[in-house]
């Protein structure tokens, strides 16, 4: 009994718990940070091409939404084994640019592939529910990369949108090796209108 009043009597200084406090977030916050900056920074680049959104969608806040033509898997391109259990995980798509330089994808599947070709490109989608019940199917699922808003000064969003679902907006993203996508340039006609710096 004593014990336990002499501790709840020993209260940490405030001052102190405010001081760790504050270290603990500024480091949180400046990891996260590097961690963006290191995908700009070290990533290899891929170009994607967006696709039109539903124009009854508009742009909410200063940012503007963005679908690619890679969102939808193709499930004739899946490769290796289906889950034998319905779970939530993400996949891999393999990417290869075009002749036209945009990437488009080539296989997908539950790992990580092994590097074959040189200029292949493997991007992480997020989770994915995938359903035991498709096994065997060509199933399409809709995917998502963490790519899918790009902040814009204000009032500028409309012009993009209009290109956007004009098909006429590609976007220059970076993916580390596991697979993380961060955009780094937003592209109207092939020309570059918003370039992300590092920090």
């Amino acid at each position: 009994m004593m014990a336990w009043a002499q501790i709840l009597r020993r209260q940490l200084n405030p001052v102190i718990a405010a001081i760790v406090s504050a270290v603990v977030l500024i480091g949180m916050l400046g990891y996260m940070i590097q961690a963006r900056a290191a995908i700009l920074r070290e990533g290899t680049e891929i170009i994607l091409k967006t696709s039109p959104v539903d124009p009854r969608d508009l742009m909410r806040g200063d940012y503007v939404r963005l679908a690619y033509d890679i969102s939808v898997m193709d499930g004739a391109l899946f490769k290796g084994d289906w889950p034998k259990q319905s779970r939530l995980a993400p996949v891999w798509l393999t990417l290869e640019p075009g002749e036209d330089g945009v990437a488009s994808v080539t296989s997908v599947s539950l790992e990580k592939p092994d590097p074959g070709s040189a200029t292949a490109v493997y991007l992480k989608s997020q989770p994915v529910w995938l359903y035991e019940s498709d096994r065997g199917k060509a199933t399409s699922l809709s995917l998502s990369f963490g790519i899918e808003r790009y902040y814009v000064p204000e009032g500028e969003g409309l012009e993009i949108e209009d290109a956007r679902n004009d098909q006429r907006t590609t976007v220059a993203v970076r993916v580390s090796e596991d697979g993380e996508a961060q955009i780094a340039r937003l592209m109207i006609d092939g020309e570059t209108l918003y370039e992300e710096p590092l920090y």
